[in-house]
Protein backbone atom coordinates (compact mmCIF):
# COMPACT_ATOMS: atom_id res chain seq x y z
CA UNK A 1 0.00 0.00 0.00
CA UNK A 2 1.39 3.34 -1.08
CA UNK A 3 0.41 5.13 2.13
CA UNK A 4 2.62 2.81 4.15
CA UNK A 5 5.67 3.99 2.22
CA UNK A 6 8.17 5.48 4.69
CA UNK A 7 11.20 5.34 2.40
CA UNK A 8 11.44 9.14 2.38
CA UNK A 9 11.90 9.32 6.15
CA UNK A 10 15.11 10.08 8.01
CA UNK A 11 14.17 8.98 11.53
CA UNK A 12 16.05 9.92 14.68
CA UNK A 13 15.39 7.27 17.34
CA UNK A 14 16.43 7.75 20.97
CA UNK A 15 16.74 4.78 23.30
CA UNK A 16 17.84 2.86 20.23
CA UNK A 17 19.41 -0.01 22.12
CA UNK A 18 16.32 -0.96 24.08
CA UNK A 19 13.70 -3.54 23.21
CA UNK A 20 11.38 -1.13 21.41
CA UNK A 21 14.26 0.78 19.83
CA UNK A 22 15.91 -2.25 18.26
CA UNK A 23 12.67 -3.67 16.90
CA UNK A 24 11.64 -0.27 15.54
CA UNK A 25 14.97 0.29 13.78
CA UNK A 26 14.77 -3.15 12.19
CA UNK A 27 11.37 -2.31 10.67
CA UNK A 28 12.43 1.18 9.60
CA UNK A 29 15.47 -0.14 7.75
CA UNK A 30 13.45 -2.98 6.23
CA UNK A 31 11.08 -0.36 4.81
CA UNK A 32 14.00 1.66 3.37
CA UNK A 33 13.93 4.53 5.86
CA UNK A 34 17.25 5.96 7.02
CA UNK A 35 17.92 6.02 10.74
CA UNK A 36 19.90 8.03 13.26
CA UNK A 37 20.09 5.75 16.31
CA UNK A 38 21.24 7.09 19.68
CA UNK A 39 21.64 5.59 23.12
CA UNK A 40 23.94 6.10 26.10
CA UNK A 41 24.83 2.41 26.50
CA UNK A 42 27.87 1.56 24.39
CA UNK A 43 27.34 -2.20 24.67
CA UNK A 44 23.85 -1.85 23.21
CA UNK A 45 25.18 0.37 20.43
CA UNK A 46 27.84 -2.22 19.62
CA UNK A 47 25.08 -4.81 19.34
CA UNK A 48 23.18 -2.53 16.94
CA UNK A 49 26.25 -2.36 14.71
CA UNK A 50 26.37 -6.15 14.65
CA UNK A 51 22.63 -6.53 14.04
CA UNK A 52 22.57 -4.05 11.17
CA UNK A 53 26.05 -4.59 9.71
CA UNK A 54 24.56 -4.97 6.23
CA UNK A 55 22.66 -1.68 6.52
CA UNK A 56 25.36 0.61 7.91
CA UNK A 57 25.10 2.90 4.87
CA UNK A 58 21.56 3.74 6.00
CA UNK A 59 22.14 4.21 9.71
CA UNK A 60 24.14 6.40 12.07
CA UNK A 61 24.79 4.83 15.47
CA UNK A 62 26.02 7.20 18.15
CA UNK A 63 26.36 7.46 21.92
CA UNK A 64 24.83 10.53 23.54
CA UNK A 65 23.14 11.67 26.72
CA UNK A 66 19.68 12.77 25.61
CA UNK A 67 19.40 15.48 28.25
CA UNK A 68 22.57 17.34 27.21
CA UNK A 69 21.74 20.17 24.84
CA UNK A 70 25.11 20.32 23.07
CA UNK A 71 24.99 16.60 22.29
CA UNK A 72 21.43 16.89 20.96
CA UNK A 73 22.46 19.69 18.60
CA UNK A 74 25.49 17.73 17.42
CA UNK A 75 23.54 14.58 16.53
CA UNK A 76 21.11 16.61 14.42
CA UNK A 77 24.10 18.12 12.62
CA UNK A 78 25.56 14.65 11.94
CA UNK A 79 22.25 13.27 10.70
CA UNK A 80 21.51 16.23 8.47
CA UNK A 81 25.00 16.11 6.94
CA UNK A 82 24.82 12.39 6.07
CA UNK A 83 21.19 11.94 5.06
CA UNK A 84 19.92 15.39 4.17
CA UNK A 85 17.34 16.53 6.66
CA UNK A 86 15.97 14.57 9.62
CA UNK A 87 12.20 14.65 9.11
CA UNK A 88 10.98 12.19 11.75
CA UNK A 89 11.68 11.82 15.44
CA UNK A 90 10.85 9.02 17.87
CA UNK A 91 11.53 9.94 21.49
CA UNK A 92 11.87 6.44 22.90
CA UNK A 93 14.52 6.84 25.61
CA UNK A 94 13.12 6.26 29.08
CA UNK A 95 14.33 5.29 32.53
CA UNK A 96 12.90 4.46 35.94
CA UNK A 97 14.48 4.27 39.37
CA UNK A 98 13.12 1.45 41.51
CA UNK A 99 13.42 2.01 45.21
CA UNK A 100 11.00 3.01 47.92
CA UNK A 101 9.63 6.55 47.63
CA UNK A 102 10.83 6.93 51.21
CA UNK A 103 14.39 6.55 49.94
CA UNK A 104 13.99 8.51 46.71
CA UNK A 105 16.88 10.96 46.45
CA UNK A 106 16.90 14.26 44.63
CA UNK A 107 19.50 12.73 42.31
CA UNK A 108 17.14 9.83 41.49
CA UNK A 109 14.30 12.25 40.82
CA UNK A 110 16.36 14.51 38.58
CA UNK A 111 17.78 11.58 36.61
CA UNK A 112 14.32 10.31 35.63
CA UNK A 113 13.05 13.81 34.79
CA UNK A 114 16.17 14.59 32.74
CA UNK A 115 15.87 11.51 30.53
CA UNK A 116 12.08 11.14 30.31
CA UNK A 117 11.02 14.77 30.04
CA UNK A 118 13.92 17.18 29.49
CA UNK A 119 15.42 14.95 26.80
CA UNK A 120 12.25 14.78 24.67
CA UNK A 121 11.84 18.54 25.02
CA UNK A 122 15.38 19.20 23.77
CA UNK A 123 14.93 16.83 20.83
CA UNK A 124 11.53 18.23 19.86
CA UNK A 125 12.76 21.80 20.07
CA UNK A 126 15.81 21.08 17.91
CA UNK A 127 13.72 19.05 15.47
CA UNK A 128 11.15 21.82 15.03
CA UNK A 129 13.82 24.51 14.67
CA UNK A 130 15.42 22.43 11.91
CA UNK A 131 12.09 21.86 10.17
CA UNK A 132 11.36 25.57 10.30
CA UNK A 133 14.64 26.33 8.53
CA UNK A 134 14.05 23.91 5.65
CA UNK A 135 10.27 24.43 5.35
CA UNK A 136 9.55 20.69 5.12
CA UNK A 137 7.00 18.30 6.64
CA UNK A 138 7.88 16.41 9.78
CA UNK A 139 6.44 13.93 12.26
CA UNK A 140 7.15 13.18 15.92
CA UNK A 141 6.14 10.14 17.95
CA UNK A 142 6.79 10.23 21.69
CA UNK A 143 6.85 6.91 23.55
CA UNK A 144 5.03 7.47 26.82
CA UNK A 145 3.37 4.73 28.91
CA UNK A 146 -0.05 3.75 30.12
CA UNK A 147 1.41 4.57 33.55
CA UNK A 148 1.17 8.17 32.41
CA UNK A 149 -2.61 7.60 32.38
CA UNK A 150 -3.24 5.09 35.18
CA UNK A 151 -1.36 4.16 38.32
CA UNK A 152 0.25 0.71 38.55
CA UNK A 153 -1.56 -1.99 40.46
CA UNK A 154 0.85 -2.78 43.32
CA UNK A 155 -0.41 -6.35 43.70
CA UNK A 156 1.25 -7.52 40.47
CA UNK A 157 4.81 -6.69 41.54
CA UNK A 158 6.95 -9.27 43.32
CA UNK A 159 9.39 -6.56 44.41
CA UNK A 160 7.63 -3.90 46.50
CA UNK A 161 10.08 -1.26 45.30
CA UNK A 162 8.99 -1.69 41.65
CA UNK A 163 5.48 -0.52 42.48
CA UNK A 164 6.88 2.84 43.58
CA UNK A 165 7.21 4.60 40.23
CA UNK A 166 5.58 7.95 40.87
CA UNK A 167 8.39 9.91 39.19
CA UNK A 168 8.26 7.67 36.12
CA UNK A 169 4.47 8.01 35.89
CA UNK A 170 4.64 11.78 36.31
CA UNK A 171 7.20 12.14 33.52
CA UNK A 172 5.18 9.98 31.15
CA UNK A 173 2.04 11.99 31.89
CA UNK A 174 4.08 15.11 31.25
CA UNK A 175 5.33 13.72 27.94
CA UNK A 176 1.76 13.07 26.82
CA UNK A 177 0.82 16.66 27.64
CA UNK A 178 3.98 18.05 26.03
CA UNK A 179 3.12 16.15 22.84
CA UNK A 180 -0.27 17.86 22.73
CA UNK A 181 1.31 21.25 23.32
CA UNK A 182 3.79 20.88 20.45
CA UNK A 183 1.10 19.44 18.14
CA UNK A 184 -0.73 22.75 18.43
CA UNK A 185 2.02 25.30 18.80
CA UNK A 186 4.26 23.83 16.13
CA UNK A 187 1.47 24.29 13.59
CA UNK A 188 0.54 27.73 14.91
CA UNK A 189 4.14 28.78 14.41
CA UNK A 190 3.89 27.79 10.75
CA UNK A 191 5.70 24.44 10.97
CA UNK A 192 4.21 21.53 9.03
CA UNK A 193 4.46 18.90 11.75
CA UNK A 194 2.37 16.21 13.39
CA UNK A 195 3.08 15.27 17.00
CA UNK A 196 1.55 12.22 18.65
CA UNK A 197 2.36 9.96 21.55
CA UNK A 198 1.95 6.26 22.15
CA UNK A 199 1.22 4.80 25.58
CA UNK A 200 2.21 1.12 25.70
CA UNK A 201 1.36 -1.26 28.47
CA UNK A 202 3.56 -4.12 29.60
CA UNK A 203 5.68 -5.77 26.91
CA UNK A 204 6.97 -9.30 27.27
CA UNK A 205 10.75 -9.30 27.15
CA UNK A 206 11.61 -12.39 25.13
CA UNK A 207 15.40 -12.06 25.61
CA UNK A 208 15.22 -11.42 29.36
CA UNK A 209 11.74 -12.48 30.47
CA UNK A 210 10.01 -10.99 33.48
CA UNK A 211 9.23 -13.36 36.34
CA UNK A 212 6.57 -15.99 35.72
CA UNK A 213 4.63 -14.62 38.70
CA UNK A 214 4.57 -11.08 37.29
CA UNK A 215 3.52 -12.20 33.82
CA UNK A 216 0.66 -14.27 35.27
CA UNK A 217 -0.56 -11.50 37.57
CA UNK A 218 -0.36 -8.86 34.83
CA UNK A 219 -2.15 -11.09 32.35
CA UNK A 220 -5.01 -11.74 34.77
CA UNK A 221 -5.62 -7.99 35.06
CA UNK A 222 -5.49 -7.41 31.30
CA UNK A 223 -8.71 -7.76 29.25
CA UNK A 224 -6.70 -9.60 26.59
CA UNK A 225 -5.17 -11.89 29.24
CA UNK A 226 -1.58 -11.35 28.15
CA UNK A 227 1.28 -8.89 27.80
CA UNK A 228 2.12 -7.25 24.48
CA UNK A 229 4.67 -8.51 21.99
CA UNK A 230 7.17 -5.82 21.06
CA UNK A 231 6.00 -5.59 17.43
CA UNK A 232 2.48 -4.88 18.66
CA UNK A 233 3.93 -1.61 19.96
CA UNK A 234 6.35 -0.97 17.11
CA UNK A 235 3.75 -1.36 14.35
CA UNK A 236 1.57 1.47 15.75
CA UNK A 237 4.68 3.68 15.89
CA UNK A 238 5.31 2.94 12.21
CA UNK A 239 1.66 3.78 11.52
CA UNK A 240 1.97 7.14 13.27
CA UNK A 241 5.12 7.91 11.28
CA UNK A 242 3.52 6.99 7.97
CA UNK A 243 1.17 8.90 5.65
CA UNK A 244 -1.58 6.51 6.80
CA UNK A 245 -1.93 8.77 9.85
CA UNK A 246 -1.71 12.06 7.95
CA UNK A 247 -4.73 13.59 9.74
CA UNK A 248 -3.82 12.36 13.23
CA UNK A 249 -2.24 15.05 15.38
CA UNK A 250 -2.12 15.64 19.13
CA UNK A 251 -3.35 12.11 19.83
CA UNK A 252 -2.25 9.58 22.44
CA UNK A 253 -2.54 6.05 21.07
CA UNK A 254 -2.93 3.64 23.99
CA UNK A 255 -1.57 0.18 23.21
CA UNK A 256 -2.17 -1.84 26.35
CA UNK A 257 -4.77 -4.47 25.49
CA UNK A 258 -7.50 -2.43 27.14
CA UNK A 259 -5.92 -2.22 30.58
CA UNK A 260 -6.68 1.49 30.92
CA UNK A 261 -10.35 0.78 30.14
CA UNK A 262 -11.16 -0.95 33.43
Amino acid sequence: MKNLDISDLVVLVTGAGGQIGQALIEKLLFNDARVVAVDNDQDKLNQLEINFKNKLQNIIIDKIDVHKENEVKLIFKKGNEKFGNINALVNNAGVAVFNSWKERSEQDFNFVVDVNLKGPFLFMREFLLNLNKINKKGVIVNVASHYGIISPNPTIYDDNDRRSSEVYGATKAGLIQMSKYFSINGVLDGIDVRVNSIAPGGIINEKNPQSKSFIEKYSKLNPMSRMAKVNEVVDPIIFLLSPMSSYINGHTLVVDGGMTSW
